[in-house]
This record gives structure tokens, sequence and C-alpha cells, in this order.
């Protein structure tokens, strides 16, 4: 359902030629994008609308006349009494046309990457504490994939700042295993099973061990977990319901964050791009 959604939005929302409303940044123009995108979804058989909630909107830094919007669309699932689906967006508009993206012409890359939805405090969670003290006034969220080479190399590093300056960071680890690591949700799942079994250091020996998977067996993929990491797990054991479940709590904050490659680091509740933000607050302690 998610994947048909995100299918539907992509479609609604290419509509970079279709007029909108001539009109400054101001809640008219709020209620404007609002109603446009309400009425680009036609409801059937599986949902129903319910409502379009804007999450943040700012100026562009490319093009100051133009507005970037988040947007959260929620339907009602009418199957499923009572639950609800929610895809998170962003859509630009200067007042007259709303455009799904824009690319640079220099890179030919999309310009989303460049704007994010900001971490909240529910993202420090004790049970995703990596290292440093959880009351340190200056808090990183990452979001990492054992099998993404830029993660074995950030993140180890990432840890050893935070662990040699304890009282000004807190550091709290999203899985975000990536499809095109197919073996990544096994590490993962048999990570969170250690963790439960308590295992803190796991993500540390995990990313020390450099694993490089290529296969897609899952019972294949558990052994050499097990081997390299002393651990005797089954398959039944990682999938147990409550594994699954944490993995996905994970996804599902990705997901609404709108993160879409690893690694991907917050400072203080703010995407860093550059991955490199934090240290300037190493030097300030010493």
């Amino acid at each position: 359902m998610r994947s048909l959604m995100l299918k539907l939005l992509t479609t609604l929302i290419t509509l970079s030629s279709s007029t909108l409303f001539a009109a400054a940044p101001t809640p008219e123009l709020d209620a404007k994008v609002t109603t446009f995108l309400q009425k680009a979804i036609a409801p059937n058989e599986n949902y129903t609308f319910d409502k379009v909630v804007i999450l943040k909107k700012e100026a562009m830094k490319e093009m100051p006349e133009w507005m970037v919007y988040f947007v959260r669309i929620d339907l009602n699932l009418t199957k499923q009494e009572g639950k609800k689906l929610s895809v998170n967006d962003m859509v630009f508009t200067d007042g007259k046309i709303l455009s799904k993206d824009f690319a640079d012409l220099t890179s030919g890359r999309s310009i989303k990457g460049s704007y994010s939805l900001d971490v909240d405090a529910s993202a420090y969670n004790k049970e995703h504490l990596l290292a440093g003290s959880f009351n340190a006034p200056h808090k990183l969220v990452v979001f990492s994939d054992p099998l993404c080479p830029f993660c074995m190399d950030f993140l180890p590093e990432v840890i050893a700042d935070v662990e040699a300056n304890p009282q000004t960071f807190a550091l709290f680890y999203y899985h975000f295993p990536l499809s095109i690591h197919p073996a990544a949700p096994t590490l993962v799942k048999a990570m969170l099973l250690a963790e439960e079994q308590g295992d803190k250091a796991i993500v540390k020996k995990v990313y020390k061990e450099f694993f490089d998977i290529k296969i897609s067996d899952e019972k294949a993929i558990l052994e050499l977990f097990n081997k390299a990491l002393n651990k005797n797990f089954t398959v039944d054991q990682i999938n147990q319901a409550h594994i699954l479940q944490k993995l996905n709590q994970d996804h599902e904050l990705a997901t609404a964050l709108m993160v879409n490659g690893t690694p991907t680091i917050y400072l203080d509740g703010k995407k860093d791009d550059t991955k490199r933000s934090y240290r300037k607050f190493i030097k300030e302690s010493k």
C-alpha cells in the first residue's frame, strides 16, 4: 500500500507546469497548497482522504522567491477500520507554479537533498543512545547501514569522537538498511537481538568487522555473523515479532524524516550534509 501511495504522490505532484495561485507566502497560500493536494487525491476502495498537514516551510536557498513545503498526507484505510496511512513529501511553489522537484544543471542531481525536516526530541531515545551522555548539550542522530562503505568509515570515527567527549555529545543510532544491500536487514536484526541480550557494544563490533556480504540467503548471512561475533543466533530468533517491530520503527522514523541515504546525521535537530559540523564543539570544549 505504501509503495502504491508513493507512486500516486509522485504522479499527482509532478505537475510542475500546472498553474496554482499567484500569492505571497501567507496563510492563504498554505491553504491553497493543501487544497490543491487534497483535490489531486482521488479516493478509491482502499482509502479515503483525511487531511494534508504542513510540517515545515522555508524559502529556497537557490531561489528565495520560491517556498519549500514539507507536507504529510493522511489517508484512512477503508479495509482496516481505524487505520491510517501517512506519507511525507515536499513540494515547491512560487505562488503560481507547484513543482515536485528541481535539478541542478551542473551536477544533474535533485535539489531535494538540500532540504530536510528537523529531528524532534522524541528521537533522543535512551534505547538508541550509542555513546556519550544522554543529557549532553549537543545531540547527534545517525541513520546508518552496516554494509554501507561510507558508514563503515564514518560511524567508528563519530563514535570515537563522542566517546572522547561524553559530556559534550549524546549519539543516538538508528538502523537504516538500504535496499541496495540485501544482506543488511539480516545483519540489523541480528544486531537488535544481540543488543536485547545485553551486548551493548554490538554496533561497534559489527562496524569494526567491515562485513562485505553479497549473498541474500538469510541463513548463510547469519552464519557469517555468528562466526565473526561469536554468536549462535537462529533465523527464527532474529525474526521474532518484537525484533521486526524495532526494525520497522527505525524505518518509519527514517521515512517520516525523508531520509534516503546513509550515513545521514543530524546535529541538534538539523540535518548536517557536511557530516562534520559537530567537531566545532570538540574544539570549543578543549
